[in-house]
């Protein structure tokens, strides 16, 4: 029997994700089916064979692109080659635009079908690609209802498929057993530190909210707890916070970190969506090269630059971007949380919207399905 071959490719932990569910659906369409890729743990779990770690590709920023751009070009290259090659029935790109979509470009000259599931976000920061996913990608696959409004402005059919974070969620909902497996005392309101997923944000933005900690350690009525991703070593963490060993490192459970904290001190991106889900006030860091900020800067055409506050179409929950993240500016706003109880719930109140927001569970199913209806392939 004919085996189906897909080439994968996620950049970021929250892509290895969405990617491994997509994955597990699509071996139910196609049972005959081998999945290649880039991608991390959760993609290798659910069988992707993969062909590059993604924490090799995890650059900060155009001033670290530029100065990897030699690999970069080294696995664009072993990567059209493999599609030579082995001659897939797809190559599905998830998010990842810096990466994905000049790769959606060198693939559609091959011929070969181009998916892409969590299409970039082009309507806050480059409408001038649209044209790209018109010319390079054969099926569209969204994640907001009104993404699907936006490129039909532009003639684009995208499917709107869901949000992939509400089933990916699933918390430890039991405080006392979530305290009791991390040494935290749940007697004591947790105050979070997110940092990010890659390195180098890392390094820029946890080094400031130790800080942070440092500044209110003598305050008994919290307790610090820094959430580790799992592409950077654990080592890492520990350099930084170095001699606070009041400093709790939390592996494995973010989301239930995300949950039972009374704040959450976060990188923008995918995490802020994530703990806006769970109702959680934060404070959203965003801090990058400089020269990759001046660009962006000139790209992105909306106000806010947090997810959760773009989804929401107000600013909710404060920003601090580039020189902000300096932890005094830090502690101003989580002064505002501790001594304004009113503020602290109105947050709160508002962050509950996210849910109806994302629709209900189930989008790697439905982006399956969409995929299979694609190929106009029954199950069998």
């Amino acid at each position: 029997m004919k085996k189906d071959k897909f080439l994968i490719i996620a950049g970021e932990p929250s892509g290895d994700r969405h990617a491994a569910l997509l994955v597990e659906q699509l071996k139910t369409n196609f049972p005959c089916l081998e999945v290649f890729g880039i991608g991390g743990e959760e993609m290798a779990t659910a069988g992707v064979q993969i062909l590059y770690r993604m924490e090799q590709l995890a650059f900060l920023g155009l001033a670290e692109v530029f100065r990897h751009l030699p690999f970069i070009r080294q696995v664009y290259n072993s990567l059209l080659h493999w599609i030579k090659s082995e001659k897939p029935q797809a190559v599905i790109l998830v998010d990842y635009p810096g990466f994905n979509l000049r790769f959606a470009r060198m693939v559609k000259k091959s011929g070969i079908p181009v998916i892409y599931y969590i299409c970039p976000q082009l309507w806050a920061w480059g409408q001038h690609r649209v044209r790209k996913i018109r010319k390079f990608v054969d099926l569209p696959l969204v994640i907001f209802k009104f993404e699907e409004e936006f490129y039909a402005r532009f003639g684009i059919t995208a499917r709107f498929v869901g949000h992939p974070l509400v089933e990916e969620i699933s918390p430890n909902n039991n405080r006392a057993a979530f305290c009791q497996q991390h040494s935290l005392d749940p007697d004591k309101q947790i105050l979070a530190l997110l940092p990010g997923s890659r390195l180098n944000e890392v390094k820029k933005i946890l080094p400031e909210l130790v800080k942070v900690a440092e500044m209110n350690q003598a305050n008994q009525d919290f307790q610090w707890a820094v959430g580790k991703t799992d592409s950077i070593p654990l080592e890492i963490y520990q350099e930084i916070i170095a001699n606070n060993s009041f400093i709790k490192i939390v592996e494995r459970d973010t989301h239930s970190l995300m949950k039972h904290a009374h704040i959450v001190m976060v990188a923008s991106g995918t995490a802020t969506l994530e703990t806006g889900f769970l109702e959680t006030p934060m404070i959203v860091l965003y801090k990058v090269a400089s020269f990759t900020y001046l660009i962006g800067k000139n790209l992105v055409k909306i106000d806010n630059i947090a997810l959760v506050n773009i989804v929401l179409q107000q600013r909710v929950v404060p920003e601090l971007v580039q020189n902000q993240v300096q932890a005094n500016q830090i502690d101003i706003e989580l002064k505002k949380y501790l001594n304004e109880p009113d503020h602290y719930n109105s947050v709160k109140q508002q962050l509950s919207g996210i849910k109806d927001l994302l629709g209900p569970a189930g989008a790697s199913a439905r982006a399956a399905r969409e995929i299979q209806n694609f190929f106009n392939i029954i199950p069998h």
